[in-house]
């Protein structure tokens, strides 16, 4: 079953969380300043859509069995 995410949209979504979470030491190292927060923020709030989605698809999943 699909939760509301397709499948190209939700590994489009793996992608951006793994490059953010990749970028954000990258940053920190680079600068002296907080820029490399938003990079965790952004990631964090791809996450939750991921999860968000994770618990659409077991309740489909559980509606339907």
């Amino acid at each position: 079953m699909t939760g509301f995410l397709s499948r190209v949209q939700r590994r489009g979504l793996w992608v951006a969380f793994l490059l953010m979470a990749a970028y954000a030491p990258f940053t920190a190292w680079l600068t002296d300043d907080a820029t490399w927060f938003l990079s965790i923020v952004v990631a964090g709030l791809v996450a939750t859509v991921l999860i968000a989605d994770d618990f659409e698809r077991d309740a489909r999943r559980a509606r339907r069995d």
